[in-house]
């Protein structure tokens, strides 16, 4: 507890900030819904914020290292904040489309800030709580963003200018910290290649599971609205999936240390398709039923991204896992970036209809590369498994926390491949 409280300023920042983003990013695919956007246009609006996300993970550290971690958190919370209140002065998609570029590149900035610092506060000893609980407060903060589209009219600028006053407000307790400015170090990626040949499960589970969490993320409330859902009851159906991730992440982590990791990770991922195909037959009985159908999807597909990282972190040497799970984070922002853009288009040709088969692809497609691997190559021993620690697309920096990383100079053989 006394690691945590030395650095809850900064968690509460990042709460209050997410819970800003949160709401946003449900509001435009509403109001973009509303404003008669189609959905291939949503679809590649809301992948502009993950291309805004992938292009800030390469820029944004030399710009932290030249001038300093307030400086920059300062300027991209204040950028952030304009530029999500120019989404509701102007509902124009080919400004929308640069504006979520640019709002991923912040919120990605704003995560490499916090992530830093939380990094540099931590003791090795204290890296695992410390890990789980910044965890934890990205899944409230977001949480929260969904419970507040219910307090305002989403016809007006109220909820925009709601979700710009909490971008600006995390910026508070951030900026009064005490907490000393680490040196930040740029990310280094592992090629595409040898990624694959370390782990062919992982790099596919990564992608996949980028691609079923951005089109979640970006159209699932465009979705919500189409299939007649109230406002009140889209900001339900999007927080109840995000309560389910949350609350069955940790219980299918501790499953996994205690079984071979890929059967877990196959069984994760055939229940995500099963979880999305029982929402699509729940919403041929009532489309209130999506809301269970949320929670159902979110318990098992929020857990697909850490199991693909911790499954290949057991198969590389401890000083390997940052650079792996920053080529892996890369991997699913690619996936993230596509998803959406895909989703609109069949949903624009096919119907609203697809987006939830969509989501049955996205993780049966792991689900059967799983089977494939688990007949073609040997299982890493119970033994040589890490202990699982939920992770979600952050920033790199966000792995330097990771508590296997306090065993950086302990050598280790080479696993089998998956």
């Amino acid at each position: 507890m006394a690691a945590i409280a030395a650095v809850l300023t900064l968690l509460i920042g990042i709460t209050i900030i997410l819970a800003g983003n949160g709401l946003i990013g449900t509001l435009l695919g509403i109001r973009g819904e509303m404003a008669g956007f189609s959905e291939a246009t949503l679809g590649l609006i809301m992948g502009g914020y993950f291309l805004g996300f992938v292009l800030g993970t390469f820029l944004i550290p030399q710009r932290v290292r030249q001038v300093g971690h307030i400086r920059m958190f300062a300027a991209l919370a204040s950028m952030a904040s304009i530029i999500t209140l120019l989404h509701g002065l102007f509902i124009v998609p080919a400004l929308w489309f640069v504006l979520r570029i640019l709002a991923g590149f912040c919120i990605v900035g704003l995560y490499i800030v916090i992530e830093s610092w939380l990094n540099e506060q931590t003791d090795n000893a204290d890296r695992g709580h410390v890990f789980s609980a910044y965890m934890t407060t990205t899944l409230i903060g977001l949480g929260v963003g969904q419970v507040l589209l219910m307090l305002g009219d989403i016809t007006t600028l109220e909820l925009f200018a709601l979700a710009s006053v909490l971008l600006s407000l995390g910026l508070i307790p951030v900026a009064m910290t005490r907490v000393q400015e680490p040196v930040i170090t740029q990310a280094q990626r592992l090629g595409l290649r040898n990624l694959y040949a370390v782990s062919p499960l992982g790099v596919v589970a990564c992608i996949f599971s980028g691609l079923g969490s951005g089109a979640f993320w970006g159209l699932g409330p465009v979705f919500a609205t189409s299939m007649g859902l109230t406002t009140d009851a889209v900001a339900g159906f999007m927080g109840l999936t995000i309560l389910g991730g949350g609350l069955m992440m940790w219980p299918v982590g501790k499953l996994s240390d205690r079984l071979e990791r890929r059967k877990v990770l196959l069984l994760v991922c055939a229940l995500t398709a099963l979880m999305a195909l029982v929402a699509h037959l729940l919403m041929a009985i009532d489309t209130d039923t999506l809301l269970l159908g949320g929670f159902l999807y979110g318990a098992f597909s929020f857990s697909i991204y850490s199991l693909a990282a911790a499954h290949t972190n057991d198969k590389v040497a401890p000083e390997q896992m940052l650079e792996v799970s920053s080529s892996l984070q890369l991997l699913w922002g690619g996936g993230a970036i596509i998803g959406p853009i895909l989703t609109g288009v069949f949903m624009e040709l096919m119907g609203t209809g697809i987006f939830l088969p969509f989501l049955i692809l996205a993780a049966l497609v792991p689900t059967v590369f799983a089977a494939w691997r688990m007949r073609v190559s040997e299982a890493v021993e119970l033994e040589d498994q890490s202990d699982f620690v939920p992770q979600f697309a952050t920033s790199p920096v966000a792995l330097e926390m990771h508590p296997e990383q306090e065993d950086d100079d302990t050598p280790s053989g080479s696993p089998p491949t998956d």
